[in-house]
């Protein structure tokens, strides 16, 4: 599998792939402070190389989530809780808590981690990077 043109069918398999890992992770996320995790994650299926990575920073309130792609650094799903508004090339745009889910334009050959807006997902009513990861290990499994 080529990891640098996926189709939406091939981004929806590698996720389903490495539902057994997310099942059952196991994070000691402190209440308050900074934290940074990282995480690898081996889909032997598709012989890809992913890291799971979360983030909070000072503030409680702004945390980061992703899965990404070891070699290339490619975000197959990201959440982004407080950060900044995404613009995504198709014009449209994304506040500052949106979910991002990897992209192949054909046309161009373009990828991006185009933004969806977490009005529709579990994620709009989340408290904290606890609750979020857990949510983010429920959704991916489920998407």
């Amino acid at each position: 599998m080529i990891f640098t043109s996926l189709s939406d069918r091939d981004v929806a398999a590698l996720i389903q792939a490495i539902k057994e890992f997310l099942q059952n992770p196991d994070f000691a996320i402190p209440i308050l402070g900074r934290y940074k995790n990282e995480e690898n994650v081996e889909d032997r299926l598709n012989g890809a190389q992913y890291i799971l990575y979360s983030y909070r920073g000072r503030r409680a309130s702004k945390y980061s989530i992703h899965l990404r792609f070891s070699e290339t650094h490619l975000h197959l799903i990201r959440l982004c809780i407080n950060g900044s508004r995404h613009h995504n090339l198709d014009g449209t745009v994304v506040g500052v808590n949106d979910l991002h889910v990897y992209k192949h334009h054909e046309d161009t050959g373009d990828i991006e981690s185009y933004a969806y807006s977490l009005d529709a997902t579990p994620f709009s009513d989340i408290q904290g990077l606890s609750e979020a990861l857990d949510k983010f290990m429920e959704y991916t499994i489920n998407h």
